[in-house]
């Protein structure tokens, strides 16, 4: 008998042990992450004996509120900085959040395309119904700056903007309800992140993808709630989805990876009569003298420079180098402060003649300069490309057959 009670006490003991040793995490995500989280989870937990992962989704805007009020939870991962600011300025972050993962915009339609809806151009049609989502959701922020730089574009301009907001029947809670109402014929159109067109949605929807040049690279930060009990926990995850393995479940659900790859020393020129658009960017380009005419905003400048002794006076026509740039989508890393400003372009010809611009020279915020690739000169049409830079008194970096644009970064800083 005193044998079988001590069994049985040995027994209660494991049980509690193992009780204790269960660990709840609780995430706080958002909506657009819930088919990739959900497949982490499965992993996590795998890897994590006697883990429990807790999702909380919906909209960031929501979920940075909940926690601000006193939610409890271990991580935050928000589909913009904005939202996690709202935490972080409310002293609830431990440490610094870290930019996870990467996405962009689609315009979505039914399937059956009621309003024959065939890009973005059509949006501001009288009678379309388009759905969008609230103001403070991220998607929202990021469909509001394309707007503004449709608005800003000869292409569209400002008038395209007012009827396109003017035919916004619904504006929803988050990302997954705008997909809904398309879903569910409740609009002709809705703008929603790529990865929101899952395998169930990609059957029941035509997706339009968003011209380079406008479309917004949402970035989303992951930070441990100061309020944790499962700290070291919450970090193993942060690390999990930073992991190889995690960004590749990311990126299957069309996601884009953080992961820089290392871009080659030397630049390999492709001789096929198109500006090739490359290095540390998310989209290579390859660009027509057509392209550039049907795709970007056209820039009309007249320039005066010296070549050799020679002054020269000219009018170009082209593509700011800064549309260029910005369509291909320069793969910054997020988490560095003004990680842009490292960065410049090195422009190249079929003979070896190479030219460098610094970012900071044609970014709007910091120098500004219309520096274009020219496809006409003084109303004719150039037999090739040609890069112009307008404010240098010579013309050294007026790169004649232009071929390639590459997108490189400063060394970094020896520790």
């Amino acid at each position: 008998m005193l044998k079988r009670v001590a069994v049985l006490m040995v027994v209660l003991l494991l049980g509690l042990q193992g009780v204790r040793a269960q660990q709840t995490l609780t995430v706080f995500a958002a909506a657009s992450l819930t088919d990739a989280f959900t497949e982490i989870e499965g992993a996590f937990e795998a890897a994590n004996s006697g883990v429990d992962v807790v999702y909380n989704f919906g909209s960031s805007s929501t979920l940075a509120t909940q926690i601000v009020e006193g939610a409890p939870g271990d991580v935050f991962a928000s589909a913009n900085s904005r939202q996690m600011r709202v935490v972080r300025d409310a002293e609830l972050l431990a440490g610094s959040p870290r930019t996870f993962v990467k996405n962009r915009l689609v315009l979505i339609v039914p399937a059956d395309n009621p309003a024959n809806i065939q890009g973005l151009g059509d949006l501001d049609h009288p009678g379309v119904r388009l759905v969008l989502a609230a103001p403070d959701v991220p998607v929202r922020d990021y469909t509001d700056t394309m707007l503004e730089r449709m608005a800003a574009s000869p292409l569209y301009g400002e008038e395209y903007r007012t009827a396109v907001l003017a035919n916004v029947v619904s504006e929803e809670d988050n990302v997954r309800q705008v997909v809904a109402k398309v879903l569910l014929g409740e609009a002709d159109a809705g703008i929603v992140y790529v990865s929101d067109v899952t395998p169930d949605a990609s059957t029941q929807v035509i997706a339009f993808p968003i011209p380079d040049a406008l479309n917004t690279i949402a970035t989303y930060p992951i930070g441990i709630l100061s309020s944790s009990a499962n700290a070291e926990l919450a970090q193993v995850f942060i690390d999990y989805l930073l992991s190889d393995e995690g960004q590749d479940t990311l990126v299957r659900w069309n996601f884009i990876s953080v992961r820089i790859p290392e871009v080659p020393n030397t630049v390999a020129l492709v001789d096929d009569g198109s500006l090739h658009v490359g290095g540390q960017v998310l989209n290579p380009l390859a660009l027509t003298s057509d392209d550039l005419r049907n795709n970007y905003a056209a820039y009309t400048v007249d320039v005066t420079y010296l070549s050799g002794e020679e002054t020269v006076t000219a009018t170009f026509t082209g593509a700011l180098l800064w549309d260029i740039i910005s369509a291909a989508q320069v793969n910054l890393n997020a988490d560095l402060r003004n990680d842009q400003l490292s960065m410049f372009i090195v422009a190249s010809a079929p003979d070896n003649y190479q030219a460098v611009i610094a970012w900071g020279e044609i970014d709007p915020e910091f120098g500004n300069q219309q520096i274009l690739v020219a496809y006409e000169q003084d109303g004719a049409p150039l037999d090739a490309l040609r890069l112009v830079v307008p404010a240098d008194a010579r013309g050294g970096r007026y790169v004649n057959q232009l071929v390639s644009l590459e997108v490189r970064d400063a060394p970094p800083i020896s520790q």
